[in-house]
């Protein structure tokens, strides 16, 4: 069989990218700067923070833009750093790249401006030079997350950074050192307990396992992936986890697993008010039934692409 290397997009990309927010204060201002945190800000963040969990993504972007807003007015660094991070994640996250690699220079200045460690910063920034093509970009500044003095990395930032940097291999198809890359990740994946991390390093080995012509085994690393990012809340990147199972077991002429994948991606996407995603999925989803002459998901598929033709006023 051919092999089969997935061609990305965007949003697929993020999948196997975790973007944390802050929470407000994490600057660690030193104890002359401190100061106590402003109501109207709190309830700004704390506002943002629940609905960016719930996935919706634009409704925090608003949120953050208060707080932001808020925190410029009382001109506090720490607290403009904070929000600015969080509202460039949604950015991020709705594809808006220089709005976020704009409000990342913001963040990383003002944290900077206060001696706070700015290394998660950066590693957005690495990130968001990824996704904008510029894998050299962001291959130095994941490089200087762990290698320049005061940037203190944790755990979770270091793992991240192997993590990109698996994802940049695979990009060339060079599975060797995606694999290192993994390999580093998992050294210390054990000393970091968070669902969305452990589904970066599924989707990693999935994309892997593609290079290596091996779907089967990659189609059940995003199987993987799409449980922990369900139990970690994140429903966007499960649909796009779901969709990539589907592509795999495709490639591996397994349709009956593919319709499956693709009709559960089509009803999250399309749950999620996304109906021009969600069709194309639900037409993958009937094609594949087709194939594998599964009635089942033959008729829940026609019904799901009834209803999205309803909601969309076709």
């Amino acid at each position: 069989m051919k092999k089969q290397t997935p061609n990305f997009s965007l949003a697929i990309c993020l999948c196997g990218l975790t973007f944390y927010l802050m929470l407000f204060g994490c600057a660690r201002p030193a104890p002359d700067t401190a100061v106590k945190i402003d109501s109207e800000f709190s309830r700004s963040m704390t506002a943002g923070r629940l609905a960016f969990d719930q996935g919706l993504i634009d409704q925090a972007a608003r949120f953050y833009q208060q707080a932001l807003r808020r925190a410029r007015a009382m001109d506090n660094a720490s607290q403009i750093g904070d929000a600015a991070y969080n509202l460039a994640a949604c950015w991020i996250h709705l594809n808006q790249l220089e709005k976020a690699r704009d409000l990342l220079d913001e963040a990383k200045t003002e944290i900077a401006s206060i001696h706070g460690n700015i290394a998660d910063i950066q590693l957005v920034e690495a990130k968001v030079a990824w996704l904008q093509g510029n894998p050299g970009e962001a291959l130095m500044l994941a490089d200087q997350v762990l290698s320049s003095p005061g940037f203190h990395p944790t755990d979770y930032l270091r793992l991240q950074v192997y993590l990109l940097r698996g994802q940049i291999a695979c990009d060339k198809d060079d599975a060797a050192l995606a694999l290192q890359e993994l390999q580093k990740a998992k050294s210390i994946a054990r000393l970091v307990s968070d669902h969305p991390l452990q589904a970066d390093l599924s989707a990693l080995a999935g994309r892997i396992h593609l290079i290596k012509n091996e779907p089967v085994m990659a189609a059940k690393e995003f199987d993987s992936e799409t449980r922990l990012l369900r139990q970690a809340k994140r429903y966007r990147e499960m649909a796009h986890a779901l969709q990539n199972a589907a592509e795999a077991y495709l490639s591996a002429d397994n349709y009956s697993l593919a319709a499956d994948r693709f009709f559960r991606a089509a009803r999250s996407t399309f749950a999620q008010g996304q109906n021009s995603a969600a069709m194309k999925l639900g037409h993958l989803a009937l094609s594949a039934a087709d194939k594998a002459e599964d009635q089942s998901v033959k008729i829940r598929a026609r019904a799901l692409l009834d209803e999205i033709e309803t909601a969309s006023g076709q």
